[in-house]
Formats: C-alpha cells, sequence, structure tokens
C-alpha cells in the first residue's frame, strides 16, 4: 500500500498538484520515508522531476514542482537519504546546476560530502564541476572533495597543493570519481602527469584561465586527453570562449581527433564536433576564426561538424556554419 502511495505521491509532485500533495502527507506522513524499487524516496524523486529528470542542459522544473519540493522538505524528509547507489537529491541538483534548489536542501540539511556509486570525492559539487557548473560551489560548502581539480576547476587556490614542485598527497585525494557512471571505466595511472591534465581540463571547462595558466606552469599539457577530451573539447562543451581562446593562444590544436565524452559518443572527432552538437556559437564561431577545419568527419558515423548540429537541431550552429563554410 505505501508504495502505491509513493508512486501517486511522486506523480503528484511532478504535476505539481500541491494541494491533494499537502494533504496526502498530512494523513499518509509515512510515504516521507517509503522507497521504490531503486532505493528513491519521494523527495529523492520530486528533485528529479523539478530538474527534468537531472536534464543536460539545464532545464528549471516549473514553480509547482519545485513548490512540492518544498512541501516534502516542510513534512520532515530526510534530505541526506541516498538510494541504493548512495545517489541524494543534492547529486540531483548539483549535476542539473540547480543552485536554488541545492541552497533549499542544504538548509535543510542536506550532506555535502556523500559519495555516490561507491567513489570517494563523487560527491555532489563533483558532478557539478564535471558539468562545467563552477557557480554551484557558493552552494555546495564546504569544498568535498579538496583536492587540486576541484581548486583548479573553482578558481581557488592551487598552490597549496604544491610543494618544491610536487604535488601534495592532498591534491590526490577523493579521485576515484572521475565521471558519471555511464562513461568507459578508466584506469587511472594517478601519476603527477595525469592529475595535473585531468585538472587542467575541469579548469577549462569552468572557465578558469588564471587555474589554467598555473597548472601548465606546473606542466600540464593543453593536447592532453587524461579522460574523454581534451581541456579544448571541454572548454567548447560548455562554451567558454575565454578558456578556449587561452587555449588556443597557448598552443592547443583546434584539430586534434581523439575519442571523448560517454560510450561512443565520439570517435576520433574534434572540439568542433561539440561546439556544433551542443549549440555553443561562441566557440563555434572562435574555432572558426582561429582556422579549424570544418570539413573534418568523426571516427563513428563519417559526420562533419555541420552534420552533428543537424541531427542534434542545434539551429544557430547549422546557421554559423552554411554562413561561413557552405
Amino acid at each position: 500500500m505505501t508504495q502505491d502511495l509513493l508512486t501517486e505521491a511522486a506523480a503528484f509532485a511532478r504535476d505539481g498538484n500541491l494541494k491533494v500533495l499537502e494533504d496526502l502527507l498530512a494523513v499518509s506522513p509515512a510515504v516521507l520515508t517509503e522507497r521504490n524499487t531503486e532505493g528513491r524516496t519521494l523527495l529523492d524523486l520530486a528533485c528529479r522531476a523539478a530538474t527534468g529528470d537531472i536534464a543536460i542542459p539545464f532545464q528549471p522544473g516549473t514553480p509547482q514542482q519545485h513548490a512540492a519540493v518544498n512541501l516534502i522538505l516542510k513534512a520532515g524528509a530526510d534530505p541526506s537519504t541516498v538510494d541504493h547507489d548512495n545517489w541524494s537529491p543534492l547529486h540531483t541538483a548539483g549535476m542539473a546546476g540547480h543552485s536554488d534548489l541545492a541552497r533549499r536542501l542544504v538548509a535543510a540539511g542536506a550532506s555535502v560530502e556523500s559519495d555516490a556509486y561507491g567513489k570517494v570525492g563523487g560527491s555532489p559539487l563533483s558532478y557539478a564541476l564535471f558539468y562545467a557548473k563552477a557557480y554551484m560551489g557558493e552552494v555546495l560548502v564546504p569544498v568535498y572533495p579538496d583536492n587540486l581539480r576541484a581548486a583548479a576547476a573553482l578558481g581557488n587556490d592551487i598552490d597549496r597543493f604544491v610543494n618544491g614542485g610536487e604535488l601534495t598527497p592532498d591534491a590526490y585525494r577523493g579521485l576515484d570519481f572521475y565521471a558519471p557512471e555511464f562513461f568507459p571505466v578508466w584506469d587511472r595511472a594517478r601519476s603527477r602527469q595525469e592529475v595535473l591534465d585531468e585538472a587542467l581540463s575541469w579548469a577549462a571547462r569552468n572557465n578558469q584561465c588564471k587555474s589554467m595558466a598555473a597548472l601548465v606552469t606546473l606542466g600540464a599539457d593543453v593536447n592532453a586527453n587524461p579522460f574523454r577530451g581534451t581541456p579544448l573539447l571541454w572548454a567548447c562543451y560548455s562554451d567558454k570562449v575565454e578558456a578556449a581562446s587561452w587555449l588556443l593562444d597557448h598552443g592547443a590544436d583546434p584539430d586534434l581527433r581523439h575519442d571523448f565524452g560517454g560510450e561512443n559518443h565520439g570517435v576520433d572527432a574534434v572540439a568542433m564536433h561539440l561546439a556544433a552538437q551542443y549549440n555553443c556559437v561562441g566557440c563555434l564561431n572562435l574555432l572558426l576564426d582561429r582556422g579549424a577545419d570544418p570539413t573534418i568527419v568523426d571516427g563513428a558515423h563519417g559526420g562533419t561538424p555541420k552534420v552533428w548540429a543537424e541531427f542534434h537541431h542545434s539551429t544557430e550552429a547549422v546557421e554559423i556554419l552554411n554562413r561561413r563554410v557552405g
């Protein structure tokens, strides 16, 4: 019976049926602690609904959906409860880039230190920074895990992770997490070079040029592909024109072929493919201005950046490529 109530309550939250949801919570408060087969609570399900099921790019959700989350919190839901994968509502807010939702969850007592999928460092902040949402660092405090990668992505001081040119043990903390579960497995070396290159990639996607300069001084490679994408690729994914310009100014190859993203996403492709796919017009124009080759085809589908833009209905990118390339 409680499972049925959970399903019903989750539907009310998704549909923004606030009065009926409020009445149900008053009559059946036990629904707050009920879980579905994946271990998800009503609060978890409501947060997913309010973020478009953790949509990327960002989907705001409706005011009624967010009001439903507030009702559930007010009724006494534990914001730190995790599902069977150790995923919390705060992970949902972090990955989806919902700062206001995260703020409400933290105010209600949500832990910023939960590690999803049993990976040390798989915190809500790590998911936010992986997806180029450095602004979430204003809410998800204290920083966890506090390592070189996170500091670089947030634009914080990285000198404290360096001693005599070598990285301190703290620079390597919490690196078990490196990407969401649907990415390929990475057999990490945890070498100094790998850690520097990964930190550069995270700094680039979050537009932290000061961090990037410091990392390159320490030996980070602007053309390295530590895991599923060069710094330039990730800067273009998030349309960070300043970071992409800095990388190109410092030797990044705009036509460097490599695999990137989730499994079978990008095979033998280039930064312009991703800029076109995600309609990142700032970086698309930058790459064209800097002489990147718009005729390069990827290794999986034989598609040019324009074909990628057309397939993903990236209208502005298609218009730019038609106008500037033909």
